[in-house]
């Protein structure tokens, strides 16, 4: 495995699933991305060669760097090469009525971690994007759907740390442009990514996780990872190496920015073109 894993005082993690949202116009899509630490550098690979066409840059740019038509063709060809770990839903409130964004994407991401928990033998360590304000509606809502609860963790900028996190923020801001565009909402194929409406799909589960987040917030302590806090793209790449996620921005820095070790594991495993991209930074 190229990268550490994610890791606690008591436990290690190999996989996990990393959410992003994205509002445009009355559309709301949330996405997941449930990855192993063995894919991620598939993933910041795949970013790479999709993206040298508009000189996107992972661990500095985000989607909303770029007008979507620029990066419409970009996204969708990196998007189709991972379409079995994307999980994404949208709403609209002209059809689903509930304008509180911040809802929405907790039950929307609580539905996708319960999803995916029914399906992996190990459990993943869920990362949130965002400050303790959108981990613990979340958690909220994921209490309203199962008694156990996952390692859940948040990081602020996640896309910037982590490219599963990136490719969540990919997916969902470009579906969120694709489904405001129309009048109607698409059908399936004619999306990268099946974004049904959670709500109108997923009815039962969404009744359950929404009224879960109107009763007494339930106690979220964010778990002991590594916390670091890269303010340029070579601290963010041993970030990312380390499993390290950002809570806040009074936490400390890498001891070093050089990404030697990072370069030196990727070519141990074969990912020699992008380790040569990283050494490049």
């Amino acid at each position: 495995m190229a990268l550490l894993p994610f890791r606690t005082e008591s436990n290690t993690y190999s996989t996990s699933v990393t959410m992003d949202a994205s509002t445009v116009g009355d559309t709301t899509v949330t996405a997941a991305v449930y990855a192993s630490r063995e894919l991620e550098p598939a993933i910041l690979e795949a970013i790479y060669d999709h993206g040298s066409g508009i000189e996107f840059k992972p661990f500095y740019n985000k989607a909303n760097d770029y007008e979507h038509a620029v990066r419409r063709d970009f996204t969708e060809a990196v998007l189709q090469e991972f379409p079995e770990h994307i999980r994404v839903f949208s709403h609209r409130q002209s059809l689903d009525g509930n304008e509180d964004t911040q809802q929405v994407e907790a039950v929307h991401s609580a539905i996708h971690v319960h999803d995916i928990l029914n399906t992996v033998a190990e459990p993943p360590a869920v990362i949130v994007d965002g400050n303790e304000q959108q981990a613990k509606p979340f958690v909220a809502a994921l209490g309203g759907l199962r008694d156990d609860r996952p390692l859940v963790a948040h990081c602020q900028k996640s896309e910037f740390y982590y490219p599963a996190a990136l490719l969540a923020d990919l997916a969902s801001n470009h579906l969120a442009h694709r489904i405001n565009s129309t009048d109607t909402m698409p059908r399936a194929g004619e999306l990268v990514i099946p974004a049904p409406r959670a709500k109108h799909h997923r009815g039962q589960d969404w009744g359950q996780a929404i009224s879960a987040t109107y009763r007494n917030s339930p106690e979220y302590t964010p778990p002991t990872l590594p916390a670091l806090r890269g303010n340029t793209v070579r601290e963010r790449v041993n970030c990312w190496y380390e499993g390290a996620v950002m809570p806040h921005e009074g936490v400390d820095e890498p001891m070093s920015d050089s990404v030697t070790r990072v370069v030196n594991a990727l070519q141990r495993n074969g990912y020699d073109d992008l380790a040569e991209k990283l050494r490049e930074l």
